[in-house]
C-alpha cells in the first residue's frame, strides 16, 4: 500500500474518531471555547513538532504569497468549518451531522474544476452522485 493511501486512511480514521470526543466535549462546553481549546492544543503541538524536528527555519524560506493562501485555508478550513461543525454537533446527532459535513468532496471537486481546470469525467460525476446519495442515505432520520 502506498503512502498516500496509508495517510488518507489514517486521516479518515482520525476524522471518524474525533466527532465522538467532540460531541462528548460539547455537551457542557460552548462551541467557541471548544474551538479555541482545539486550536490552542493544535498550535502548541505543531509548534513543538516544528522546533524539535528542526523545521522552524522553514518560515524564512516560504514565500508570502503561499502563506496568504494557507492562512485563507485556515480561516475557512479551521475557523469557519470547525465552528459551524461544532455548532452542528452541539445541536445534532453525529450520524446526521457527519454525512453532511463529509459531503465536502463534492464542493471541493467543483471548485477544483473552476480554479485548477481539473477534468470532468463520467467516472468522477458518478462518484459525486454516489457521495450525494451517501449523504442523503446516512443523514436520513426517517429511515429504519
Amino acid at each position: 500500500m502506498n503512502k498516500e493511501i496509508v495517510y488518507a486512511l489514517l486521516a479518515a480514521l482520525s476524522f471518524g474518531i474525533a466527532p465522538v470526543f467532540e460531541k462528548l466535549g460539547l455537551a457542557r462546553t460552548d462551541p467557541t471555547l471548544a474551538l479555541f481549546v482545539r486550536a490552542s492544543v493544535t498550535t502548541v503541538l505543531v509548534t513543538s513538532f516544528l522546533v524539535t524536528s528542526g523545521k522552524a527555519h522553514l518560515f524564512r524560506s516560504t514565500d508570502v504569497h503561499s502563506l496568504v493562501f494557507v492562512v485563507l485555508g485556515g480561516i475557512f478550513g479551521v475557523l469557519f468549518a470547525q465552528f459551524f461543525y461544532f455548532k452542528a454537533l452541539q445541536y445534532g446527532e453525529i450520524g446526521r451531522v457527519m454525512p453532511i459535513v463529509g459531503g465536502f468532496p463534492v464542493i471541493a471537486y467543483f471548485f477544483s474544476i473552476f480554479v485548477f481546470g481539473e477534468s470532468v469525467t463520467l467516472t468522477k460525476l458518478m462518484g459525486i452522485v454516489l457521495v450525494v446519495a451517501g449523504v442523503l442515505l446516512l443523514g436520513d432520520t426517517k429511515g429504519s
